[in-house]
């Protein structure tokens, strides 16, 4: 009986341990980049219902060349970003990534950008695992890349073109810093 409830709780742990995204931040730039993990569920996303928090610690500082995997909640609402200094608490001012991930929704289960909407600061690229790369360099990213600086409400872009929407479960996300 013994070797059952453990062979059921190892089971349970496993799952708990797969329901989750991992991350890896690569900086690429010439410099250290200070990645920041900011959840924004019933903030600046509208999400509330099931959006779990990021407990864990920061990423700390990534010299030129440096890389960390950090696992985040698989239902996380929040933003990915550097924090150069000049950034607020949930990036803004800054470039940021967004993700919205396992929405509960069969069309857009997993759903990242990348905004530039309160200022440029830095060439940033999501990779999620089988689904869209998106990518901005530049303050002239296109928007099917990246909301641009000054956007509100989808505008100038006319709709959510620099959104991407992936399938639902356990996806693999890099971050690159200076791609």
């Amino acid at each position: 009986m013994m070797k059952l409830f453990l062979l059921s709780a190892l089971a349970s742990a496993s799952s708990l341990v797969s329901a989750q995204h991992a991350f890896t931040l690569i900086n690429q730039c010439s410099s250290n980049v200070a990645p920041t993990i900011a959840n924004t569920a019933c903030g600046y996303s509208p999400r509330c219902a099931g959006a779990a928090d990021y407990t864990g610690a920061q990423p700390g500082v990534l010299t030129p060349g440096a890389s960390e995997v950090v696992t985040l909640p698989v239902d996380w609402v929040g933003r990915i970003f550097n924090q150069n200094g000049a950034c607020g608490a949930s990036g803004e001012d800054c470039t940021i990534t967004e993700f919205n991930l396992d929405t509960g929704s069969a069309f857009t289960a997993q759903a990242y950008d990348i905004s530039n909407i309160q200022g440029f600061t830095q060439s940033i690229e999501i990779e999620a695992a089988g689904c869209d790369t998106v990518s901005c360099t530049n303050v002239d990213c296109s928007c099917d890349d990246a909301f641009p600086p000054g956007s509100q409400d989808d505008t100038p872009c006319g709709d959510d073109a620099a959104v991407r929407a992936c399938g639902p479960g356990n996806i693999a996300f890099t971050i690159v810093f200076c791609p």
